[in-house]
């Protein structure tokens, strides 16, 4: 599995994924995608979703760039520790999130968002396992 799922697979991985991810949170944040497809179908007004969203943004773009320089393309120097703890913090939550969309009042998240948190899970964990970060110095 090492030899299919190197760690620069799943760093693409979760860039592509997370990069439709934030497109997908702007359409729902300029209205273009009604809100009510996302946060399982529970929220119930503009500025809850104006909230959710704005939090899921920042969130995505953290994660982009903790990917970002996990896998070198970003030339920030961060203690290969940090990234490790970050990306099985991300593994668990991605996890949960999974288990938190298979039970989605709405269809979207159950078929299409469930699969892939599951697979931004185990890239996550991919990561985490790693022991190839750039080194700070």
């Amino acid at each position: 599995m090492n030899k299919f799922l190197t760690p620069k697979f799943a760093a693409n991985g979760i860039l592509l994924i997370t990069s439709a991810t934030l497109v997908f949170h702007f359409l729902i944040l300029f209205g273009i995608i009604p809100f009510e497809n996302t946060w399982g179908g529970r929220l119930e007004n503009r500025e809850q979703m104006f909230v959710f969203e704005s939090i899921s943004i920042l969130v995505t773009l953290l994660v982009m760039g903790a990917v970002g320089i996990s896998s070198g393309y970003l030339n920030w120097k961060v203690k290969p520790i940090f990234l490790k703890v970050f990306f099985y913090i991300l593994m668990v939550v991605f996890a949960l999130n999974t288990l938190g969309n298979i039970f989605a009042n709405n269809d979207f998240e159950k078929f299409f968002a469930t699969p892939l948190t599951l697979i931004l899970a185990i890239f996550c964990w991919r990561l985490a396992i790693s022991t190839s970060y750039p080194l700070p110095s």
